[in-house]
């Protein structure tokens, strides 16, 4: 169990623990990606470009997340806006999304610079 504040990792976790906890969390997801809010709509479903894929759309590729609907305290995208997508669901939400500053995101950079 991994413990987090606004998605940083506990400092008392060791490196091997959050890099574990990224691989399954990869192996189970359907989309990891680091992409930037292109435009959102009246209704807030947001279009975004991906900046970095670990699993999903290629690097440039668009592609659509829909508003969280109430279901989770996420609040919903904005313009310009930088996040990490890690969905486990079709379709994308804003719950799904996280801030850059998130353990994961570390840890998927990591886990890919290893595998090149």
């Amino acid at each position: 169990m991994t413990l987090v504040h606004d998605g940083r990792a506990c400092s008392c976790f060791p490196p091997e623990v959050r890099a574990k906890t990224a691989q399954d969390a990869l192996a189970s997801a359907r989309l990891a990606v680091y992409g930037r809010v292109m435009e959102v709509d009246v209704n807030g479903k947001a279009r975004l470009r991906v900046l970095e894929s670990f699993k999903g759309p290629a690097v440039g590729a668009t592609f659509d997340a829909q508003p969280g609907g109430g279901a989770c305290e996420t609040p919903s995208f904005s313009v310009s806006e930088e996040v990490l997508v890690l969905s486990f669901s079709e379709p994308a939400t804003a719950c799904d999304k996280h801030p850059p500053e998130h353990y994961l995101l570390e840890a998927f950079r990591l886990n890919a610079a290893t595998v090149k």
